[in-house]
């Protein structure tokens, strides 16, 4: 067994205290986790990193997201910073605003697919959201504050700027997307399933005046998510997947703040997500020519089986730091084509931004100017057997099962021919296209289980190992 290292995990456990953020942002309960004065203090350390710097807030749709978007302005006022208020907004939206010099920095309050108990905190510079480094300098700051004991740092009264207020950010985005793709629809129908969030405006729009027919549900925006949970995944798209299937029409459902996208083709398939990025993988090279293609851990062999045939190099990193790598290895003068978490695609000429309606609209372009269907133009794309399990346990007990999963994962695969990732995880490519992965989710105390096999055969070995892994995880 090939054993890659590319970046020990030993590195959590040097850190003595709790890491705030997470792969995506900083996640967890409302009101425990996340406070407001969690929002106060990364409000006011982001005013002094970027003194003289104007600094976007906006929110998702979550009950407790308005109060704690303005307790960020207030911060970002009485510190002396400069506030160009949103309000409610997908997160593209706002990543798209950061582009602009006069507010390249924004503070975005989310918790995106995570239950509407939760809420969280994400914050970006120049398209991106803050890699590790990055993060790592606000818990730093966020540690000096806690010694001091000081809520609000104040300047003068004669030194607080007033409050800008971004009314036209949805159009904006919009004229953007309209601009960059430039084509208009034959009128086909598609469905939106827009989880009761900010995209319930934005998407319907955007694709009608595209030329599309469209039909939504969950388009009413309610913090309480009546509809569904805000996590796009089949099991919650019970609703979206049948109506397609009766209507022979595609879907797509997006999650709590708009990055995400799962697509459902006209039979009410619901399209692998790796298979999906490998399709948007081809879209890319095929416009830009070769280059890199960066996933996360998670992502498939299906993408790198797509692209190694069109003259694309695949680079696996670690989850939550897309933009780090890609950073990275364009200092080194890589060129970066396209980069994906699953449901998460990135299209770097056009933001460094996870962008799941620019990817929407990009694939109903392709479909479009190719007078095919969702369905057609997957048939390239290879079809895996794929799971995806996450379990709930203990935060407590977390790292313990982990590495007890860990150790069994080791002895069931001593004997097999591939090579092992401890990058972020443990991860083992068989040379025959099987794969699996067990790792600690970086935003809940849940351990998630990722296998895959081009084979119904090996499929069944590959869970059997799984299903030993679960009576460890099952028996703490």
């Amino acid at each position: 067994m090939k054993k890659v290292i590319l970046r020990g995990e030993t590195l959590e456990l040097m850190n003595k205290r709790q890491k705030l953020f997470g792969t995506a942002g900083i996640r967890g309960p409302y009101g425990i986790k996340v406070t407001a004065e969690l929002v106060i203090g990364i409000s006011q350390i982001l005013v002094n990193q970027y003194k003289g710097e104007g600094i976007l807030v906006a929110h998702d749709a979550r009950t407790s997201s308005e109060a704690l978007s303005q307790s960020a302005c207030s911060a970002i006022s009485l510190a002396g910073g400069k506030v160009y208020s949103i309000g409610l907004c997908t997160f593209p939206v706002i990543a798209n605003l950061t582009r602009d010099e006069k507010h390249s920095v924004a503070i975005y309050i989310t918790a995106s697919h995570n239950p509407p108990q939760d809420n969280g905190i994400k914050v970006l510079k120049n398209g991106r959201e803050f890699i590790q480094e990055e993060q790592n300098s606000i818990e730093n700051e966020l540690e000096k504050r806690s010694i001091q004991n000081k809520l609000f740092n104040y300047v003068s009264w004669d030194k607080i700027p007033p409050q800008n207020k971004i009314t036209d950010a949805n159009e904006t985005y919009s004229k953007r997307i309209r601009k960059k793709l430039d084509f208009h629809g034959d009128g086909k129908k598609i469905i939106l399933d827009c989880a009761n969030g900010p995209m319930s405006d934005l998407a319907p729009k955007l694709l009608s005046k595209l030329g599309f027919q469209v039909t939504t549900i969950n388009s009413h925006i309610d913090g309480h998510f009546p509809g569904r949970l805000a996590e796009p995944s089949p099991a919650n798209l019970g609703t979206l997947i049948e109506l397609c299937r009766e209507k022979k029409t595609m879907g797509v459902a997006f999650d709590g703040d708009g990055d995400r996208i799962a697509v459902i083709d006209e039979s009410g398939e619901f399209v692998d997500l790796s298979r999906m990025n490998a399709l948007l993988a081809t879209f890319a090279i095929e416009e830009e020519g070769p280059g890199s293609i960066v996933v996360s851990i998670d992502s498939s062999t299906t993408i790198d089986k797509t692209v190694d045939k069109i003259g694309a190099t695949t680079i696996r990193t670690n989850l939550g730091e897309l933009h780090g790598k890609i950073i990275e290895l364009t200092k080194k003068n890589e060129k970066i084509t396209f980069a994906a978490e699953p449901w998460k695609p990135i299209f770097p000429s056009w933001g460094l931004w996870i962008d799941g309606l620019f990817a929407l609209v990009k694939l109903l372009k392709v479909i479009t100017m190719r007078k095919t269907t969702v369905s057609d133009i997957m048939r390239d794309i290879p079809n895996h057997i794929a799971e995806r399990k996450a379990y709930m346990v203990d935060v407590e007990g977390v790292l313990t099962i982990f590495e007890k999963c860990k150790e069994k994962l080791i002895e069931k695969m001593k004997d097999q021919d591939g090579r092992e990732l401890t990058i972020d995880g443990l991860r083992y490519d068989l040379n025959d296209g099987t794969w699996i992965l067990i790792r600690k989710s970086g935003t809940e105390p849940k351990i998630r289980i990722y296998y895959e096999s081009p084979t119904k055969e090996r499929f069944k070995w590959v869970e059997q190992i799984v299903k030993e892994l679960e009576e460890i995880i099952i028996k703490k």
